[in-house]
């Protein structure tokens, strides 16, 4: 934990707007935190941590334009005390070493709940690294959650999906389906949880 009562400040980088925007909204309420900025164009990220000066970014391993690892020589190269946490949809080490070998302070894959992303930050900005185990126990009390709701397993394919930052077109390709199938799983899966607005769809997945 953060050693000082000056909320962390968080810049996310990530061109998946639909991901940006819930891990945004998954961040605001949190004691503690301050959201910059959502970026989602990489080569406008280096002028924007000079000019807002975060204290953790949060930065999309897979980007066009400058992808993450050339990203995180340039930010690192002009901020050298900046804390780097990497997302990610990638579990293989060989990814994880890589970046370990350009110094970035941790790696959180993006089906990772709100816990481990709030652990990650706290994490890495007290200044210590954040690599979890890739394979973890299944948590249960997760499990009764989601067959007390009845989200189905295509449902719970979607979720995974938007939680990896695909859009509705994205994973209607992915999964074979017609871009209105998608819609309706996305329905269903909030009249099934009781949500009402975008945000609240979005804080919901991103904290199973």
């Amino acid at each position: 934990m953060a050693q000082t009562n000056k909320p962390i400040k968080i810049i996310i980088i990530d061109d998946h707007r639909l991901f940006s925007d819930g891990l945004n909204a998954m961040l605001q309420p949190e004691q503690g935190i301050e959201v910059l900025d959502c970026i989602n164009d990489s080569r406008e990220a280096c002028r924007k941590v000079e000019q807002l000066k975060p204290d953790v970014v949060l930065l999309d391993f897979n980007m066009p334009f400058i992808n993450g690892i050339e990203l995180t020589k340039l930010l690192l190269g002009k901020n050298p005390g900046l804390k780097i946490l990497i997302l990610s949809m990638y579990k293989e080490e060989r990814y994880i070493n890589m970046f370990r070998k350009e110094g970035i302070n941790g790696y959180v894959l993006k089906t990772a709940s709100a816990r481990d992303v709030m652990s990650g930050i706290e994490t890495v900005h007290a200044g210590q690294n954040y690599f979890p185990p890739l394979h973890t126990k299944t948590d249960h009390s997760t499990d009764a959650f989601i067959k007390t709701l009845k989200i189905s397993g295509r449902e719970m394919e979607v979720i995974n999906l938007i939680k990896a930052g695909l859009t509705t077109k994205e994973i209607a390709v992915k999964l074979n389906l017609s871009f209105y199938t998608v819609e309706t799983h996305r329905k269903n899966i909030k009249l099934k949880a009781g949500l009402k607005g975008e945000s609240d769809f979005l804080r919901f997945i991103y904290e199973l």
